[in-house]
């Protein structure tokens, strides 16, 4: 059995909704993307070990998630009562965070060294230690997805992965990077 084969059984006992495996260089790559960091529209711009300018730039990034053999994308869908619901949001982002520790745990124990990205950079502290001192928790501490400037929006369609899951359903990525 080889060890995608191995992963994908211990995946299979997990909530993930749709995941699809890809090569690093599939990955979709966008200066766009990281300019909406920049703009600082999620109000973590310069405030998190999982956000610009901590993760360095869009170049080191794509260098980084090429120095992996595979990745992997996954999502998870929450209905929420409305799309103004912001407390439904944020449940849905706290219970995608936890299955994403669970994903990192598979891969952890296949690859020690695999790279998770997550969604909406780090929840992990309430008060994050950029840049005063190191990240407390640097195996939980996921950079979001944007801010490696990664185009989810393009790269779900073309990996047959729902960026929208239908009305009053908030859908969550994250991407891990591994060796084989």
């Amino acid at each position: 059995m080889n060890k995608q084969t191995e992963i994908e059984k211990e995946l299979a006992k997990l909530p993930i909704l749709e995941y699809a495996f890809l090569k690093p260089d599939e990955i979709i790559f966008s200066k766009e993307v990281r300019d909406l960091c920049e703009g600082n529209s999620c109000g973590m711009y310069n405030k998190s070990w999982a956000c610009p300018p901590a993760v360095g730039s869009v170049e080191s990034c794509k260098e980084k998630c090429y120095g992996y053999e595979k990745a992997m994308l996954f999502t998870t869908a929450t209905v929420v009562d409305s799309s103004f619901d912001m407390k439904g949001w944020m449940q849905a982002l706290i219970e995608h965070e936890a299955l994403t520790d669970q994903v990192a745990a598979v891969f952890r124990s296949f690859d020690k060294d695999a790279l998770m990205l997550s969604t909406e950079g780090c929840t992990v502290c309430k008060k994050c230690t950029y840049p005063d001192a190191p990240c407390r928790f640097p195996d939980r501490m996921y950079p979001a997805t944007e801010s490696y400037g990664i185009m989810v929006m393009q790269m779900a369609p073309a990996l047959n992965i729902r960026y929208n899951n239908g009305a009053n359903t908030v859908t969550y990525f994250s991407l891990v990077l591994f060796n084989e």
